[in-house]
């Protein structure tokens, strides 16, 4: 302890004192770490918002449920499996059948929950919700609905709902029903809920509460032997990590961009502390000289490093509050079809420990390396210019060490990328950072010896300038190793998400082809339902101008714990899995015989062309041969096709839910588009839900405007890491400048003009931009190469590089603020006062 407590006191006295000397340098470097530690916290409490608002509201609604039994598809399960499962199970206290569904009242969707008085065994946020201490429900089970103070309803209310009359016989408040999507629900008793949502002789799921001391594994067991297939039986908790699994493209890149801009936050203090340690030669050479030790002194700078993360990290904890609070503002609501809550913000508590760690971490890890300087040091360096010890180029054992580290760590970002599959490749990201940063710290040397060839070119003050290069070598590597860490990482990250963007746009060909499409959802959602009523499509073929509508549906399908999108198609439908599949493959599943996957339900599946994969229906089990995998949009686990024929008999599910509206060329399209709205306002979906129309056009441009929407997080982060290694740029060639002050005085003195020393910088900060925006080329490509690879392993759909003319505008601003930032300062010192900057220190 009094170690410690001596070791703070020399940190407090003279390294925190020599912090306040360079006020400048210490904030650019502080504030790389605050973003980098804002944006850990923005990306981990936004997407664990999603997951944790499904969470509690789940958690609300199936209490001490165990077990859940949830139908597969969106047709629900037979209610008369309630009643086998009970006979069956004798550990089991209660067995709940369980409407979860949505209705839409006067344009706005609300929550649909359904039972019966057992539900009163889960919860009791649902009993509340039941309203059954006013027991005025019980009185009105044939048209009584409670609804929850969020839902905007009053008590007396009547409504018609899917052609039923309904009155809203309570009005829970906001204490009790908060807990249930903050009161935006309407409670409905078993019988009336299915009339209201379609459902008839169906619930959505059953809800499975185990008498105590029973083995909830033997109950799941059994459980699943009497279901034998016509349901899922899972963990009651299973909906929360769908969310997860269907935020995962933008999740992944924006922790790909965080975990990169942590290691650029690292790099940069390791600048900050390898010109500390340049700089502060003279002190540390007189504290050595009154007799302490290497090791206290690194022990101080590490000490330092540490203090620099915790501050940084706990300033940018409050930031990423902010920045996840605007992002989770900006999500839209909860579809109507889609039956889950609104997402509230929520932190979860780990999220500020890691945030801070990581950049205490990554600061001392980074200083690790500066601090070795300092066994360079010697007491006799006290009587000696400082500045001068920095005319040695590295050599020793640490450029081998982090030659051989560097090489290693490269090549192992591309074993990750290529070997492990899935989420966890996005660290592939941060260990070719960390590879691509320790082979450039061992070749300074001949990264120096380039920028003093080039700055030679600019003849008399270039020669000038090469000279300065060759005196300050470890200053001119951290200024030019920063210009190509600003464009490194704009290159890769932004290019590796345009190409992504582009890829999933791709893997949309065919989603515009349609004229005009009749949905159950609007064009930027998926329409799962309900079913369109058949006399749509019986009158938008009488429509004049009309050629052909072509049904199809997609239905939601639970696969165990994960959730996929089935797609049923017709002969003629213009959707992308005809358009990529092979023409034997869809002629197949027309036919009724195969399926077509997603690559990403193939990975799911574990499942390649050739293959039988066993699908579990309400029906049971049914077989089918994958016939082909494409490219398609990750939307959950992913997606799959088979013939709507078969979607109907396997998943009960009659019917379509979208049509697809083919006209004549000559046809006019705003009669028709008007005529095709009538028949959808006068025949709205099952809960009163409406029916769209639109052009196959604005489907995919509302699809890639999502995507380009889910994009925009990343990309914000992106330039928001570029611009703190803009800042960090100009700060750099400030000091190289404020720091010369005596040499430029002596140049002055010596018959040198305003004009000389003005260019003499201007070509040193040239010639640095000139080589490091070629090293950033070379870096930044490399990383694009890799971020793609990253992100086809996550997202399991192909992403095709190609070059982005961004790049131009990086190299292009890179240049720039090398030159702005050195004409600055080069002005400030050709106008210094000649003896000031001789006595300057």
């Amino acid at each position: 302890m009094r170690g410690f407590l001596t070791g703070f006191t020399r940190i407090r006295v003279l390294n925190l004192r020599e912090i306040r000397t360079h006020r400048l340098r210490v904030v650019t470097s502080l504030s790389v770490v605050i973003v980098a530690s804002a944006l850990l916290i923005a990306v981990l409490g936004t997407y664990g918002s999603m997951t944790q608002s499904v969470r509690e509201f789940n958690n609300a609604i199936t209490g001490a449920a165990q077990v859940e039994v949830a139908a597969i598809a969106d047709s629900g399960v037979d209610a008369n499996l309630v009643g086998e499962i009970k006979r069956g199970l004798p550990d089991a206290k209660s067995v709940v059948p369980l409407i979860r569904n949505s209705i839409v009242v006067e344009g706005k969707s609300i929550i649909l929950l359904g039972s019966d008085l057992r539900a009163t065994a889960l919860s009791s946020d649902l009993r509340d919700a039941a309203g059954t201490s006013s027991g005025a429900l019980a009185e009105n089970l044939d048209s009584g609905i409670v609804a929850g103070a969020g839902a905007g309803l009053r008590k007396g209310q009547q409504l018609r709902i899917n052609d039923i009359d309904v009155t809203v016989v309570d009005v829970v408040d906001g204490a009790q029903s908060a807990a249930l999507n903050n009161g935006n629900f309407v409670f409905a008793y078993l019988g009336l809920a299915q009339q209201l949502t379609g459902l008839d002789g169906r619930v959505d799921s059953i809800l499975i509460v185990a008498q105590p001391g029973a083995d909830t594994n033997r109950l799941r067991g059994e459980v699943e032997r009497i279901v034998d297939g016509r349901a899922v039986v899972v963990d009651p908790g299973f909906r929360a990590e769908q969310v997860e699994q269907a935020s995962s493209v933008t999740r992944d890149s924006t922790l790909l961009v965080s975990l990169v801009s942590l290691v650029i936050a690292a790099f940069l203090v390791f600048n900050t502390m390898n010109m500390a340690v340049a700089s502060r030669r003279s002190s540390l050479a007189m504290i050595r000289a009154l007799g302490a030790r290497r090791s206290h002194l690194v022990g101080d700078l590490l000490g330092e490093a540490a203090i620099f993360g915790l501050v940084g990290g706990v300033i940018g904890v409050p930031l990423g509050i902010l920045a996840g609070r605007a992002a989770i503002s900006q999500l839209p609501a909860p579809s109507a079809s889609s039956a889950l809550p609104e997402i509230a913000y929520h932190l979860p508590w780990y999220a500020p420990v890691i945030a801070v760690l990581a950049c205490v971490i990554a600061c001392v890890g980074a200083t690790t390396l500066a601090a070795r300087s300092v066994f360079a040091v010697s007491p006799v360096e006290a009587m000696v210019p400082g500045e001068v010890a920095d005319a040695h180029a590295r050599r020793g054992p640490a450029v081998i060490i982090a030659a051989v580290a560097g090489l290693a760590t490269l090549i192992g970002s591309w074993v990750i990328v290529q070997e492990v599959p899935g989420r966890p490749a996005i660290l592939a990201g941060a260990v070719y950072a960390i590879g691509a940063l320790l082979l450039c710290f061992a070749l300074s040397a001949p990264l120096c010896w380039v920028v003093v060839r080039v700055a030679r070119w600019f003849r008399g003050p270039g020669q000038l300038a090469s000279v300065n290069t060759e005196r300050s070598p470890r200053r001119a590597w951290a200024t030019l190793m920063t210009v190509a860490v600003a464009i490194a990482v704009g290159m890769g990250t932004s290019g590796a998400l345009d190409n992504m963007i582009s890829s999933i746009s791709s893997s949309l060909d065919g989603l515009g082809d349609p004229d005009f499409c009749v949905s159950s959802a609007t064009a930027d959602e998926v329409p799962v339902g309900p079913i369109l009523a058949p006399e749509i499509k019986a009158q938008a073929e009488q429509i004049p101008g009309v050629n052909e509508v072509i049904g199809g549906q997609w239905a939601t399908v639970n696969i165990g714990p994960d959730r996929a999108l089935i797609q049923g198609i017709e002969p003629g439908s213009k959707a992308p899995f005809m358009r990529k599949a092979s023409a034997d493959a869809v002629r197949q599943v027309l036919a009724g015989d195969g399926i077509l996957l997603s690559n990403v339900l193939a990975r799911v599946l574990d499942a390649g062309v050739g293959d039988t994969v066993r699908l579990a229906t309400p029906t049971g089990y049914h077989e089918l041969v994958v016939r082909d995998t494409v490219d398609y949009v990750s939307i959950g686990s992913g997606t799959g096709a088979i013939s709507n024929a078969l979607m109907a008999q396997w998943f009960s599910r009659s019917g379509d839910t979208y049509l697809q509206v083919l006209t004549d060329p000559d046809a006019d399209e705003a009669a028709i588009r008007g005529r095709l709205e009538q028949i959808a306002v006068a025949h709205p979906g099952t809960g009163g839900k409406p029916v769209s129309v639109y052009t196959g056009a604005q489907a995919l441009k509302a699809t890639q405007d999502q995507v380009q929407q889910a994009g925009a997080f990343t990309i914000a982060i992106q330039w928001i890491v570029a611009a703190a290694a803009a800042v960090a740029l100009l700060n750099t060639l400030l000091l190289s400048v404020i720091e010369r002050r005596r040499e430029l005085g002596v140049l002055r003195a010596m018959g040198a003009s305003r004009k000389f020393v003005s260019r003499m910088v201007l070509a040193e900060a040239a010639a640095v931009a000139l080589v490091g925006s070629a090293l950033g080329l070379i870096l930044g490509t490399a990383l694009h190469l890799l971020s793609n690879r990253i992100l086809s392993a996550t997202t399991a759909l192909e992403v095709i590089y190609a070059p982005r003319p961004t790049i131009l505008i990086f190299v292009g601003a890179a240049v720039v603020l090398c030159l702005v930032g050195a004409l600055v300062p080069a002005m400030r010192a050709a106008r210094m006062n000649i003896s000031e900057s001789i006595l300057s220190e």
